[in-house]
């Protein structure tokens, strides 16, 4: 008797067959649509917001919008596209119902021991720079640049034009470069440092080799 082939993975199931199946009653497969997408919504209201728990409230209400809606969904955008467009919305409206806040960048507070520090200061540098972005500009790049949208997913987002988003980002963009310049120049005098401990030991060496070879 032939040896049985491996049994292959069961495909996961698209976006579409969850949603026919949470508008037919089966409300748990909207689970998987949410774990599925909530990194790319939590994103777009984290640029929006420029704060943590205002984007994960944000990300809460948006996600029963959603749902509420579901039935509603004709496929004219991708469902991602869609779902973002309300968490957009939701974003929007809750900074306009807030006073502006001072975002305080330090990510080096959550950096662990452990962490790839590099990367923890690349982040915050981007946090930096996406802070430095006037709102309006901020939400497209993030939609363009992080998340990967192309242009006409992001201003059916965002309700653009395509004109208008290909603007804002070359704004947003040259913002960017202007504020890791500034970063750069000040800090221009720490790449490459060599004071300290390690001035110390070379300078020590250097001299044993001075005054051994005057010695001989």
């Amino acid at each position: 008797m032939p040896p049985l082939a491996p049994a292959t993975p069961a495909a996961s199931p698209s976006d579409a067959d969850l949603i026919a199946r949470v508008v037919a009653g089966e409300h748990g497969a909207f689970e998987p649509l949410v774990r599925r997408h909530n990194q790319r919504l939590f994103r777009a209201a984290r640029a929006i917001t420029r704060s943590d728990p205002d984007a994960e409230d944000v990300l809460q209400q948006a996600w029963l919008s959603v749902f509420r809606s579901l039935a509603q969904f004709r496929g004219d955008a991708s469902f991602p596209t869609w779902a973002t467009r309300i968490a957009v919305n939701e974003a929007l409206a809750l900074t306009r119902k807030r006073p502006p806040i001072a975002e305080v960048v330090d990510a080096a507070s959550d950096i662990s021991p452990g962490a790839d520090l590099a990367r923890a200061q690349l982040g915050a540098l981007l946090e930096t720079c996406l802070a430095n972005i006037p709102q309006g500009h901020r939400e497209v790049m993030v939609l363009r640049d992080v998340l990967e949208l192309d242009t006409a997913e992001t201003a059916a987002c965002l309700g653009l034009s395509e004109e208008a988003v290909r603007v804002r980002l070359h704004r947003a963009r040259a913002q960017v470069a202007a504020v890791v310049t500034e970063k750069l120049a000040d800090h221009v005098g720490e790449i490459y440092a060599f004071d300290g401990a390690r001035c110390e030991r070379i300078t020590a060496r250097v001299m044993c080799n001075v005054l051994g070879a005057r010695s001989l």
